[in-house]
This record gives C-alpha cells, sequence and structure tokens, in this order.
C-alpha cells in the first residue's frame, strides 16, 4: 500500500503528463481553481506619494482550498504577493491575509494554514513621488498553491493589474 505522502507526489507527478488518467477530471479542467479580483482604497484620486492599499480578493472553487500566507519549512507552497517591478508603486509592508483555517495536514505531517471559498490578502503600496496625475497601473504578482481532498495542483502564479487614479501634485 502506497503512504499517503506518496500518494501525493504521485498525483502531483500525474498532474504533469498530458493526457494523464490520473490528473484532473474534465469538469476540474473547466474552472480554475481560483478566481482573482483586486482593488484599491482609497477608491477616490491619490497624490504622488500617497499611501494605497490593494486587496486581492480570492474566490476558491469549492471543494479546493489554497494555502495562506504563512507555512512551516517543509510544508506547502505559501501564498505569496509581490508587486512586480513598475515605476508606479512599491511595497510598503508586508501582506496580511484574511484569518486562515489550521489544521494538521497528513499529506505534509504538519499543521498548515488555507484559505477555502472567499478570503483576501492587504498589501500595503506607497505611489512614486515622481507620477503624472491620470490612470496608472499597478502590476502585481500572486504565486499560490491549491489541493482539495485527493490532490494538490503544482504551484501556480497569476499576473493582475490594478488601476489607480494619480491626483496631480499641486
Amino acid at each position: 500500500m502506497i503512504g499517503k505522502e506518496w500518494a501525493r507526489i504521485f498525483a502531483l507527478l500525474a498532474l504533469a503528463l498530458p493526457g494523464s488518467a490520473l490528473g484532473q477530471t474534465a469538469d476540474e479542467a473547466r474552472h480554475e481553481t481560483v478566481s482573482w479580483t483586486s482593488s484599491v482604497q482609497p477608491e477616490k484620486a491619490v497624490k504622488p506619494a500617497g499611501a494605497l492599499k490593494l486587496t486581492l480578493h480570492g474566490q476558491v472553487l469549492d471543494g479546493w482550498h489554497v494555502y495562506s500566507l504563512k507555512q512551516l519549512p517543509g510544508g506547502p507552497t505559501p501564498l505569496l504577493v509581490t508587486l512586480d517591478p513598475n515605476k508606479v508603486a512599491s511595497a510598503s509592508g508586508e501582506p496580511a491575509g484574511s484569518p486562515a483555517t489550521r489544521i494538521h495536514d497528513p499529506g505534509f505531517n504538519l499543521e498548515t494554514q488555507y484559505y477555502s471559498h472567499e478570503f483576501t490578502v492587504t498589501l500595503p503600496v506607497r505611489l512614486s513621488s515622481r507620477l503624472a496625475a491620470g490612470r496608472q497601473t499597478i502590476p502585481v504578482s500572486v504565486r499560490f498553491q491549491t489541493c482539495n481532498d485527493r490532490i494538490c495542483q503544482p504551484p501556480k502564479i497569476v499576473h493582475l493589474t490594478q488601476p489607480v487614479d494619480v491626483a496631480p501634485n499641486e
């Protein structure tokens, strides 16, 4: 009998093989396990060098979960939110997430933290001091790993953009 850890490794390898019968079902393949949107506070125009809160909203497909920002070494891939290199904004603190569910995960044999259904991650951001007034775009990347009760998907990175209105610097 294959141990749970070996079964999880085997399932991950099966996902990487095209046409594998042990990969995702047709229904799972049609749906992303997580859909992402973003918003920014304040919603009104902000002056150059102003502070913002960039919030990512995750919606996890039923039966799946996303591992949260903090994980123990040797555990699943933690959620990671980063601003892509740009001239518009920079991170001005660490991301903070919704309260996560904590469980002992037998697949990793340690305590893990995850999100299921809806969750948010907020990243404090500071605009560059030398921005032209008008609409600008903040690029952000999200790395995450999802699992269900049978398999874990390989870590994935999605790229999002969040528009922000820059007020004239008077």
